[in-house]
């Protein structure tokens, strides 16, 4: 199957899941997220706000900011993607694909050090578990990752996908292409895949 085929049945499967499974689910999920040694040592975590049943990411972000790490959320700028930094602060607007994003007029973009460790958290269509993925078809977090490979060290960027196991298809079904980037880690609700 292609990967629009992948794509459609993975996203209806998902679609059927009921609010409460995704609830139940994405607090599993961002159990399992908070315990990798990966969150608890960057200083910076890049989220997403779901939209469609996506994996909820609230947990996450509320634990960030306990831990004092700085936040950032996603604004799409025509074919490109830029994370702003969030706190109590900052104001956000839906944007014309109904998502929830920071208004650059209220924040900062995201400023990078050579020090800097970076968790980022993406959500996605379909995953293998040798750590491809289909995304929704605009290449945004692969551009913007190999963007971010090109300022810092791939070493200090921690990519973590994460979905509900029905995203999940077996090894060999996702055809990769050469702009695809993989992700270090698919966190669902009954387990964590490290690449």
């Amino acid at each position: 199957m292609d990967k629009t085929g992948l794509r459609k049945e993975a996203l209806a499967r998902r679609t059927a899941l009921s609010k409460e499974e995704c609830c139940e689910k994405s607090r599993a999920i961002a159990e399992a997220v908070i315990q990798l040694e990966n969150f608890k040592k960057c200083n910076k975590v890049l989220l997403y706000a779901p939209i469609r049943n996506e994996v909820e990411t609230k947990e996450v972000a509320q634990e960030a900011r306990v831990l004092k790490k700085e936040i950032y959320y996603p604004r799409v700028l025509g074919k490109e993607m830029e994370f702003y930094r969030v706190d109590e602060t900052t104001e956000f607007e839906t944007s014309a694909y109904g998502i929830w994003e920071p208004e650059p007029e209220s924040t900062a973009a995201l400023m990078l050090k050579k020090e800097d460790e970076i968790l980022v958290l993406m959500p996605g269509a379909v995953f293998d578990r040798t750590g491809n993925r289909i995304g929704y078809g605009g290449g945004y977090y692969d551009k913007y990752l190999r963007w971010l490979e090109s300022v810092v060290s791939p070493e200090q960027i921690c990519k973590v996908a994460v979905a509900y196991e029905c995203q999940m298809v077996e090894e060999g079904q996702i055809e990769k292409e050469p702009h695809d980037m993989c992700v270090d880690y698919i966190v669902t609700e009954r387990e964590v895949y490290r690449i």
